[in-house]
Parts: structure tokens; sequence; C-alpha cells
């Protein structure tokens, strides 16, 4: 029978076909042979209409013929059945049975062609594979890859391996070893576009596939002798590189370490590519691994190959002069002097080679810059000042050396600036200065590059200090390290007051100070007295600028003062009558206001009075708006709002994004009583209106407040009325102010909350969710404003959703908990009626018409043939035992626990034994004594017999049963047992336990009545607040009023306390979701490749 189907089949499809599939399909069941018949059919209709010309296109990724499937699989020529078992042992290729699981589960999947390792690694990596087929259905992990590569390996005469194409092989290559780096990727033209179409090994953070690019690069090279592609090398340069790692303070290598030999063939690799692209992802792996050795050889090796990069390409990527200024400035001991005369012949050949020209002007930028709005990240920018920092010069002169070095559009538009910065390059740099000199020059802009000022050494180093006369101007470029030297000190201060100069104070501080001062003051006497007829009036008010602002931060008096006396002589403060345009009188302006603040913070005054005695009136607006945003910046919002303050009062005009950036900042500082009247100045327009509403509210949003001040929440819901009554609010606006409702509810205007949001529902239906609509029904039946429910009801889709009906069974039982049953039953037979689903607590709700706090005695009886239904649901058996509880039908309740004891858990019996004790409680015949001692045997009665654990609900109601007491207990036990509950863990802040730890002083004695130790923590919710209520009306009941107003405060005060901890929670809860969104979000953009 067996060789009748081969015959048959052989006729059939004019091939040979191994055993192992026949075997398949006669020890397999009867749906898979029929798949396998099935698959045969399938194939040979597509052989049958295979297109004829090799340039049409083929639907299927593999379209092969049957005789081409035959012979992949059995791993041989076209032969018989007889030569393929013979060919097969001879040659020793694996059998199709005994293949690797990777490409047997592959094979389960896929046509029974794409068996062969081959052909998989060619359809993976065929060119017909676009990078916008990501979405390919059969993708691969890279240990798959790596096992169909092996597996076509495994002939003896790698015949196989020779189907795979040049460019296929190199693919491969740079598949796994874009797959070794670290994601996310960065931009490489070497990088391979197929890492998209890779799935996850599991933990691929610390997978590395190096190993493998080396053995298919040797494949490639010397089993099947091709020549190695420009690719090819830069992934063995990486693989060979990853060789290379030292460990923290680990000696220089040794001569015959291995992985010196790693770096020399790493060397040979990258010298036949470093001339093909200027992609910094190509140099700079090498050139880190050169400085990673800590070796005085290999720096002078990086510097050479550096040099020669630098020298190639006329605009080098910023990463590359980055790498060349951190050697500067942090290597330069292990600089000799042949290594430093080769990076000033790298300058010279760039000042010759490539001439500098202006570069062309940027397109002009709106006057406001937009403003975010997010509290955490909110930072209001001061619209573009041209040539108004020490910066802007450092990036001028920086671009006329290496144009990559472009600050921001400030330092593009001005020629004059250019021009004046490629002067200064070509005097500092001319041949004719000294080496040292030029070293020196470029070492400050090294050093203004890479800004670095500990705080815990006196002298901020690298900075040249004035005793090293390194900071006199040789030749002509008379600016170069003014301006590279304050660019540096004015970045490090800048960064300084951010972060270590609050913790820095005192002795410190001073030494500090003293060393910048000793750097600036000779910098300035040489720099004031040097004439310079070729510098711009610009850039000497710059620079006379930037000397204000590090002043003002040493505290130097005596620089200012001589500033001050520069600014007078040379006519700085005032601009030309002649052709001043707007651009010189803000230059004039910031050297003005940086006079006021310099001269204000060294003297001690207040900068009003600097103002007043050295602006003259007709200049004091812009000045006070140059003030503004100084401040701003520096989110000092006292002084910010005192110069909004001073042109208020005195009549100066400032700009409406000015105005509106000081609302932003006041509400970053969370000052709303001074931010909230920016709601009602004149000329404000809807937008600005809207950001600094949806600012305040997203402050509320990020740190999850729950109750805020009822006269702010007011005009904030005012404000959201007249924005929205009538027009619905953007998308992005949607969390704030869905956020805000729950607040207003909360804060006393539940009323406005609802009319606001019937008001945006009516604009725009879908800005709002079910799940809102649930959580703003809670929040009012919260706070009892049960009349508001229907209202925010009807808004919901009347559609039988899920959600919808979920909703109405929620607010349903809620309102029925609250004693509303009107409203509830009102709630319940709202919306889709037909046929709408409803579980055992809301039928037994309907079954006592929804007086669940009091349901009839007759009522009651319907319930245990309710429960019924679901006899071992712990919630549900908890509901019916309250419900029967409430009808007086105690005993009742005890047999439900008894039936359900084995089906509930410990925390579910506790809490029906709980409402068993708590229902003697509202029987009016059981007083003083004898309720006290019935609810102890019944606990007692409930431990014995039911599972009962006592928790502090327990300790609960027992206090009430207590408290009930009122003979046996008068107020000074009350005060007593308040005082012992207080010792045994129960909260009261420090203020009230200044009397014997406690707050009544009773004296510490055996009590009366002990509170077990617990290991269950204290909840404010439920355990706290019901028992200081408890005692507030035991005190009003015995008429001490004091003690109980003294009770009340301190739970007020808990109050307070509990929900500031419920916002930290929830405000970490909160940023740990935006934390793992983002880093979803980042791992599905490295996911989808490069």
């Amino acid at each position: 029978m067996l060789r009748w189907c081969q015959s048959t089949v052989r006729a059939l499809d004019e091939c040979g076909t191994s055993t192992s599939i026949f075997a398949s399909l006669f020890h397999s069941s009867t749906a898979a042979r029929r798949h396998a018949f099935e698959h045969r059919h399938t194939l040979h209709t597509h052989t049958k209409w295979a297109p004829r010309s090799v340039t049409q296109d083929v639907d299927a990724p593999l379209a092969l013929t049957s005789s081409l499937v035959a012979r992949r699989i059995t791993g041989t020529t076209r032969t018989s059945y007889a030569t393929d078992s013979r060919t097969r042992a001879n040659s020793g290729t694996t059998p199709v049975n005994s293949e690797s699981p990777a490409i047997i589960e592959y094979s389960r999947t896929m046509n029974l062609a794409d068996c062969d390792p081959v052909a998989i690694l060619s359809n993976f990596l065929s060119s017909r594979i676009s990078s916008s087929q990501t979405s390919h259905k059969h993708k691969f992990s890279a240990s798959t890859l790596k096992t169909l590569y092996a597996s076509a390996k495994a002939d003896f005469d790698h015949l196989h391996l020779r189907r795979l194409s040049p460019k296929q092989l190199t693919d491969l290559i740079s598949l796994l070893g874009t797959l070794s780096l670290q994601r996310p990727w960065n931009s490489c033209i070497y990088f391979s576009k197929y890492a998209s179409q890779v799935e996850d090994d599991g933990n691929t953070a610390n997978t590395t596939h190096w190993a493998f690019v080396l053995e298919v690069a040797r494949d490639k090279e010397t089993l099947l002798g091709q020549s190695l592609n420009g690719t090819d090398r830069y992934w063995v340069m990486r693989a060979q590189l990853a060789k290379i790692v030292l460990a923290e303070g680990e000696t220089p290598l040794e001569h015959d370490d291995l992985r010196l030999r790693a770096l020399s063939h790493a060397t040979q690799q990258y010298l036949r590519i470093w001339r093909h692209t200027p992609d910094p992802e190509v140099h700079l792996p090498y050139l880190h691994a050169l400085l990673a050795l800590r070796s005085p050889e290999y720096i002078a090796t990086l510097v050479q190959r550096l040099c020669k990069i630098l020298e190639l390409y006329a605009n080098p990527h910023s990463h590359l002069l980055d790498l060349l200024w951190n050697v500067i400035s942090r290597h330069a001991h292990d600089l000799t002097p042949p290594i430093k005369a080769r990076i000033l012949a790298m300058v010279s050949t760039r000042l010759s080679g490539f001439p500098s020209s202006p570069l062309p002007p940027t397109p002009s930028h709106p006057h406001r810059i937009p403003l975010k709005t997010a509290a955490s990240t909110l930072k209001p920018e001061r619209p573009e000042r041209l040539m108004s920092r020490s910066a802007d010069l450092s990036a001028a002169l920086g671009t006329a050396l290496f144009p990559s070095y472009i600050a921001s559009p400030r330092t593009r538009q001005r020629p004059e600036l250019h021009e004046w910065a490629t002067q200064q390059v070509r005097r500092a740099f001319a041949l004719t200065v000294a080496p040292d000199t030029r070293w020196g020059n470029l070492l400050l802009l090294a050093i203004s590059k890479t800004p670095q000022l500990p705080v815990s050494v006196s002298v901020p180093a690298p900075i040249p200090t004035a005793e090293e006369d390194a900071l006199v101007a040789d030749g002509d470029a008379m600016d170069w390290r003014p301006v590279m030297v304050l660019a540096a000190l004015e970045q490090t201060l800048r960064e300084t007051s951010r972060s270590e100069s609050r913790n820095v104070e005192g002795d410190a501080a001073s030494s500090v100070r003293e060393s910048i001062r000793n750097i600036v003051r000779p910098l300035w006497r040489v720099w004031k007295d040097a004439e310079d007829g070729a510098r711009p009036l610009g850039v000497t008010r710059a620079i006379v600028t930037a000397f204000f602002r590090v002043a003002e931060k040493v505290l130097d008096g005596p620089l200012v003062e001589g500033c001050h006396r520069l600014c007078v002589a040379r006519g700085l403060f005032e601009a030309a009558d002649h052709g001043s345009g707007a651009e010189e009188r803000m230059q004039v302006t910031e050297l003005l206001a940086a006079y006021v603040v310099a001269a204000a913070e060294s003297q001690g005054t207040g900068w009003q009075d600097v103002l007043v005695a050295s602006v003259p009136p007709e200049s004091r607006g812009e000045v006070l708006e140059a003030l503004l945003w100084h401040f701003l910046s520096r989110r000092a919002s006292d002084n910010m709002y005192a110069v909004y303050a001073f042109a208020k009062d005195h009549g100066y005009q400032l700009t409406n994004d000015a105005i509106h950036a000081t609302s932003l900042t006041l509400v970053s500082s969370r000052t709303w009583h001074l931010a909230v009247p920016f709601f009602d100045r004149p000329n404000v327009s809807r937008e600005q209106t809207e950001e600094l509403l949806v600012a305040i509210l997203r402050v509320f949003q990020l740190e999850r407040r729950e109750y805020v001040d009822p006269p702010l929440v007011k005009l904030l819901g005012d404000t959201l009325w007249k924005l929205y009554a009538h027009r619905a609010p953007e998308d992005r606006f949607r969390y704030p102010i869905r956020f805000f409702f729950s607040i207003m509810i909360a804060s006393g205007h539940p009323v406005r909350a609802v009319s606001i949001v019937e008001a945006i529902h009516r604009q725009a239906p879908l800005f709002f969710t079910t799940r809102l609509f649930l959580r703003l029904m809670r929040t009012l039946v919260r706070f009892r404003q049960l009349h508001l429910t229907s209202r925010v009801l009807q808004l919901v889709p009347s559609c039988p959703t899920g959600a919808a009906g979920d909703l109405r069974r929620k607010l349903t039982l809620s309102l029925a908990r609250t004693g509303a049953h009107a409203k509830a039953r009102s709630a319940h037979t709202s919306g889709f009626r037909i046929n709408r689903w409803q579980t055992t607590r809301e039928t037994m709700a309907h079954a006592v018409a929804f007086k669940v706090r009091s349901p009839s005695t007759q009522h009651a009886l319907t319930i245990v043939p309710i429960l019924a239904r679901r006899p071992t649901h712990g919630p549900t058996i908890k509901y019916a035992a309250t419900l029967l509880v409430s009808a007086h039908r105690t005993y009742a309740a005890r047999k439900v626990l008894e039936r359900a004891r084995p089906h509930l858990d410990s925390k579910t019996s506790t809490a029906i034994g709980n409402t068993i004790l708590h229902g003697f409680l509202k029987q009016h015949r059981l007083r003083n004594g004898r309720l006290v001692r019935h609810t102890l045997r019944t606990k007692e009665l409930l431990e014995r017999h039911y599972g009962f654990t006592p928790d502090r609900v327990t300790i609960n109601v027992i206090i009430k049963a207590i408290l009930r007491w009122r003979h046996a207990i008068d107020a000074p036990k009350v005060k007593a047992l308040f005082d012992h509950m207080v010792r045994c863990g129960y909260p009261a802040s420090a203020r009230w336990r200044s009397n014997a730890g406690v707050p009544f002083g009773t004296p510490l004695a055996a009590p009366a009545f002990s509170v077990p130790a617990m290991e269950e923590a204290i909840s404010f919710e439920r355990h706290v607040r019901p028992l200081y209520k408890m005692f507030v009306k035991a005190l009003y009941v015995r008429q001490d009023v004091r003690t109980a107003r003294t009770v009340l405060a301190i739970l007020k005060e808990e109050e307070v306390a509990a929900m500031r901890r419920r916002e930290d929670r929830n405000r970490a809860r909160k940023l740990g979701l935006v934390r793992k969104k983002m880093r979803m979000k980042e791992r599905e953009q490295s996911g989808r490749g490069l």
C-alpha cells in the first residue's frame, strides 16, 4: 500500500518524495491526513499557475515547483527515492524528521517547502520584504535565525550555504549585529532594516550575538570566497570592540592581552571604512574604545584618527566634536606636545581648507513662544533676544570653526556677528601666535562646551587661574578668552545654582565666590583696557552684560561698579540716535536689567531703588519687562510678582506674553491667591484664559487633589462655565477638566459641576465616558447630593451596553444603602429594561423594595430563597446577612453564616460576624449593661462555632456597646477610654499629647478594657473615623461639650492627614502608570525598528 501511494504521488508530482512524509500520513489521524493531502493539492495548483516570466511578480513568498519542494525537503538533487536515501546517507545531511525544534515548529505553520532552512532564510532576507511589511505574520527570533543558518551550513560541501547571495549574508550579519546593540537604536547607514521583523527572545537587554556575526563573516570570506563589504566590516569591528571591556579601576592592558588582539582586528576593519561616511555611529564606537583603554598611547591614536575625520569633513557631527572637547578638557594630562601640535594643525587645516561663510538666515520666529502647561514641566520661555548672552557669542565663535555648533537662531541672523567671530578665530589660531597660547584658546573653547565646576574645590577646575597668567589676551584676539571664560562660568553657575548651591553655605560658598572673583577680576582689567575698533557695539554690550551676571552670582560689588563706569563712559546704556532699531534697544534694555539685578545683589538693596536711581523713566517699562523675564527664568516667583506689581502700581505697560508667563509661573509655585486675579485682567484672550485655567486644573490632576478651598473652586467653576457653556473644550484638556468635577463636588459646588457636565455633554458627548459618570455619581452619593444623580444618569446612554447596565446597577445599590429607596427604585427602572440581567444582590434589594436599611419582616422572608441562586458567593452572602440583620432577623443571619461557612474565607466570615454583633445595637430592648453582656456573649459564641476572628471593627462594636451604658460610663470614664485607645495606637498628633502623652492626661494604670494586639493596620475610614465619631456623640450626650470638641478637632485633623496620605498614594500610583506607559512607548518604538 505504501509503495503504491509512493508511485502514484511520484507520477502526479513528477518527483521523488521522502518516506518521512508518507509515514506521517499513514501514522497520523484522519484529520491530519486530510490536511496533508489538501496541502499537496494546493502546492500542485500553485505550480500549475506559476508565472513563466522571471520578471513577473509572484503572489506567494515561496512559489516553488513540486520537484523543488521535494529536493529541498530531502536535501538532494532530483533522483529516485533509493538514490535519495543513499545520497543523504553519504552526504551526512540531517534528515527532515531530525530537524531542530525551531524548524519543526515553523514547518507546522508554513508550507512544506518552508522546511528548507535556506529557503526560510532567503525568504526572510529577500529584497521583496520592504520596510512597510513589518506586520508579516511569520516573525522569527534571533535564536531561530541562528538555528536556520546552522542547519544550512551543516552539509559537507556547503552547497546550501552558497544559495544565499552575498547581499543576504550581509543582511544577516547586519540584522544580528543590530539586535546585539542596546535599544533604542540610533540612526546609522549600517543598521538593519529587518530588526522590526524579529521577535524578542525574552531577556533581550543582556543578549548579544557577536560570536554569530563573526562566524557568518568568516564563512562568507573563507568558506564561500566572497569579499566583505563596508557593512560587513563595520559589524566585524563592532563584534571585536565588544570584547574590549575594562572593569572599574583596572590597570592598562598588557601587550599579550587578548583584548588588544581584538582591538587590532577592529582597527583593521575601521581603516577600511572610515572614509566612507561622516556618520558618528561609524566612528564613535572605535574612538570610544580607544578612550576607554585609559592609556596615553591609545589616546594619541584616538587624537590622530579624530583629527583626520575633522580634516576630511567640513561639517562634522556634534557628537564627534563632543568627543574632541572631552579629550581636550578632561585628558589634557595625557596629551603630549606632539599630540597638542597635531590638534592645532587640524584647526589650522580647517581654517585654511574650509573657508568660513555667513550662514543663511533662519525663518523669522513668532514673537510669542508656546508655553507648556504641565505643572511638572511648566517653564515659560522668553521671546528671542539677539546677542544677549555670552553663550550666544561663544556659539558664534565655535560656529566659525565648526559650523555644526549653532546654539540658536540668534547667532545665524547677524552678518556682523559672523564677521567678528571669524576674525577672532583667525586671530586666536594664527600661526604667528605662540603654540601655548593657541592651545590655551582651544582649551577654553572645550571648557565652554563642557563646563564643570565642583563646589567642593576652592578653584573651579579646569579653568586656569590668574596666577597662571592664562587669561591675558595675546595678539589681536582680545575677545576670545573673555567670551569663553564668561560663557563657561555662566553655564556652570547656572547649573550649580540649580543643584549644589542650595546645600553650600557659610565658608564653602564664600570660598567658591572668592575663587571665581580671582578669575573674573584680572580678566576684566585686561579686557576693559583693550581697544578693538572692529568689535560691534552689540558684542561689547553682551560681554559687559555677562560680567554683570557673573558679578551678581559671586556678589562682587567692585566689579559691578567698574562695569557701570565703563558703560557710562562709552555710552553703552544709550542707543544711538541715528538708525537705532528694536534690536539695539533690546541690547540696551538687557544691559540695564543686568546692572539693576547685579547692583541690588551686591549692595544688598532692593532692585526698586536701583531701578529708580539708574534707569530713566522712559526706559523703565522695557527694563521692568526684562527684569520680569529674568526672574521668570530663575523661578523667583516673589521677585517676579514684585516686578509685576511695581509696573501695575506705577502705570508701566508690560506685554501680554510677559503677564501671561507670570501667571503660569505663579501656578507652578502654587500661589493661588496671586494667580487667580489674572483671570480678570483686561485684554486677556480666551486662549490665555483657557491655558491658565487648565494649568491650574492640571496641578490638581497631577497631585491627585481631593479637596480644594471652596472660594478657589467657585472661581474656577465660574471660569469653566464661561468658557464651555456653549463651546466644547479641546481634546488635550480632557483629563484635567474631568478630574476637576470630583473636586467641585467635594468642595461644596456640586450643582455647578453637574451643570458644566451637562453643557459639555451637549456639545461633545464623547468627552465623557460611562466610567467617569459612575465616578461622579459615587462622589455625589458620598457627599449626600442624591438629587443630582438623576441628572447625571440622564446623560448615560440608554442602549443596553454592559458598562451602562453596570453603572445603573451600582448606582441602585449605592442609593439603597444610603436610604434613598425611591431614587434607587427610579434608577433601577431607568434605561433599557427588556431582558436586562440582574445580579443576586440587585434582586434582593428589589425584593425588599430597596429599603435595605430597614426592610420589613415580610420582605425579609424572600431573602433566603433568593440566596439559593448563589449560595457560595461571599459578597452575596454578606449582603443577605446584612439585610436579615437590618430586618431584626439575627438568628436567620446566623443560620446563613453557619450554612455558608465552608465556602467563606476568614475575612468574609469576620465581616458577617461583625454585622451580626452590630445588629444588637439597633435593638431598643437591649440597653446598658445588658447590651454589653449580650454583645460579649455573642462574640464568644461566634468565635466558638462560626469561625469568627475579632478584628478592629469588632473593637469598635464593643466600644459602641460600652458607650451606650450611660449610668456606669460617665464623661471622665469616656475620656479615660479615649486616652487608652490613643495609647493603643489610634492616631492623635503630638500637639494633643502634651499631658502624659494622651489628649486628656489620664494616668497610666491597669485599664478596665484591654485592646488585644492585632496585626491589622489601622484604617482611618474603617476604624478611626467611626470610633472617634462615637466618642464625640457620647461626650455630647453626657454634656461634656468641651471634650467633645477636642475629640472632633482631633478627628478633623486626622481626616486631613488621611486625605493627604491618600493623595500621596494616588499620586505615586499615577506617576507609576505614567512611567510604565512611557516605558511601553519606548519599547514599542524600539520594537518597530529604525
